[in-house]
């Protein structure tokens, strides 16, 4: 047989179909490769290029890390002075648990103010407690105790105390004009009888 003859015997018909699926099989493998290369470029963590020095001395990194200023700028403010003079004038006594007491202050030398237990007199200094004759404020995580005066000795200077005729004339009741007030009778206790 020579090789004219087996040329010959090759159909070409069968040949060409072959041939057209080999060529799809390779550029559907070129296709998957080019996809895959495209993905790993795109999804693959950009690689890091090491510092050529990394400075691990920390007297130079300080200055040059507090000079960003990576939490804002501090700045310094003067804190409000805080009255030294605070004089108690009175006090509201709470009757029952719950309810609420006052206490009548006088700070600086001002008119006097009517404060609540637990408000804020002044910055930094609170009204803790109230009670009958006295009361606790805290001043700087310190508590201090402030008494009412002694009685007989005059709470309100006179310069404070408003004239009498600048204040408004009270109308007066028939009933108080014209009738005194009645006399109670005095009880009798039964119990001792016995």
């Amino acid at each position: 047989m020579s090789i004219g003859t087996l040329t010959a015997r090759v159909d070409t018909a069968r040949l060409l179909p072959w041939l057209g699926g080999a060529a799809a099989l390779l550029m559907l493998a070129l296709l998957a490769w080019l996809g895959a290369s495209i993905f790993w470029t795109l999804s693959a963590p950009e690689s890091v290029r090491p510092s050529a020095a990394i400075e691990t001395d920390l007297q130079r990194v300080l200055p040059a890390l507090t000079d960003r200023h990576l939490f804002g700028v501090y700045q310094v403010t003067a804190p409000a002075s805080a009255p030294s003079n605070i004089r108690l004038n009175g006090v509201i006594a709470a009757q029952r648990p719950g309810h609420r007491a006052y206490a009548l202050l006088v700070i600086e030398g001002k008119p006097a103010q009517l404060v609540r237990e637990g408000e804020e007199i002044a910055p930094g200094i609170t009204l803790q407690r109230v009670s009958a004759r006295q009361v606790e404020i805290l001043r700087g995580g310190q508590t201090q105790i402030l008494s009412l005066p002694e009685s007989g000795k005059p709470v309100i200077e006179a310069s404070k105390v408003a004239p009498v005729s600048s204040l408004p004339a009270a109308e007066p009741s028939k009933a108080t004009a014209t009738q005194p007030p009645p006399r109670s009778k005095p009880r009798r206790n039964f119990q001792d009888d016995t």
